[in-house]
């Protein structure tokens, strides 16, 4: 039985030439078992948006550094989008439906892909290399898809720029913003989440949004969140924290909405209001 060409092992067709940096023609194939053999540390941010596959390609030219192309199947656009929007750094590079370039790294989502291009030295000859190497694998993905329904919950004003995070994983969220000790969200590979951070005068104001896989679920979810946090404001949905500031919750359906760290009640509470819950809790 013939064995298939390194072309024919990828889910998509990648140049064999761009700007001087030749493909050199192998290919390191990794699932979500084996995903720690080849980034050892961050492996499990990768599972924790369902990754699939990577493959691994490395493109070449004498004098210069090795791009490195990771190519990650996600199981979802949903789960590509938020890989890509767990850390954003750099400048828009205007590649694929979402990207950033910073520091010879390009990060860029298309459909139920991500992918990493990487230089270990830059200067403009690379940095280009790079952008160019990134329109021909994007243009290489033949589909769009849409951003996930959730973000229309949340509003637009006074959100910060690159502040959404899509998540699923508790992990995830507590990266970016600490809630508990433990996973009082009730969180699973089903749920979708969504976090983003708004300027309110001086204070940041998180807003975090949940949708689960059944209103039974949000159910569980609101009791076990608003027994550890909400407490003695759980009737009433607010509560003034330690930190002076205050938190606001409800439940729409599926759905859970939270405000964290509003400098007044009547912040929290208008800012509640203002995720639109009723838009995605079907």
């Amino acid at each position: 039985m013939a064995m298939s060409s390194p072309q024919e092992q990828l889910p998509l067709s990648l140049p064999a030439e761009i700007g001087g940096w030749r493909w050199n023609g192998k290919v390191d194939t990794y699932n979500a078992n084996t995903i720690f053999d080849y980034i050892d540390g961050i492996g499990e941010i990768y599972r924790a948006y369902n990754m699939r596959t990577v493959w691994v390609c490395r493109y070449e030219r004498r004098g210069y550094p090795s791009l490195t192309v990771d190519l990650f199947e996600m199981n979802t656009p949903d789960d590509a989008f938020g890989v890509f929007t767990f850390e954003r750094d750099g400048e828009d590079a205007g590649i694929g439906q979402g990207s950033d370039y910073a520091g010879g790294m390009l990060r860029f989502w298309k459909d139920r892909y991500f992918v990493v291009i990487t230089a270990q030295e830059e200067n403009e000859t690379v940095r280009q290399a790079i952008l160019q190497l990134g329109k021909a694998i994007a243009r290489a993905i033949p589909r769009t898809a849409p951003l996930p329904p959730l973000l229309k919950a949340l509003p637009t004003t006074g959100m910060q720029r690159n502040s959404v995070l899509f998540f699923r994983h508790p992990m995830i969220l507590s990266r970016h913003f600490f809630v508990a000790d433990k996973d009082v969200l009730n969180l699973s590979p089903r749920t979708e989440g969504v976090l983003a951070t708004y300027q309110l005068g001086r204070a940041k104001v998180r807003m975090v949004v949940v949708r689960y896989p059944s209103e039974a679920d949000a159910v569980k979810a609101w009791d076990t969140f608003s027994q550890a946090y909400l407490r003695e404001g759980r009737q009433k949905g607010i509560v003034q924290t330690e930190n002076r500031k205050w938190t606001a919750a409800k439940r729409t359906g599926r759905v859970l909405a939270i405000v964290f760290d509003a400098p007044t009640r009547k912040g929290a509470e208008e800012m509640l209001k203002a995720i639109r819950t009723q838009e995605v809790h079907q």
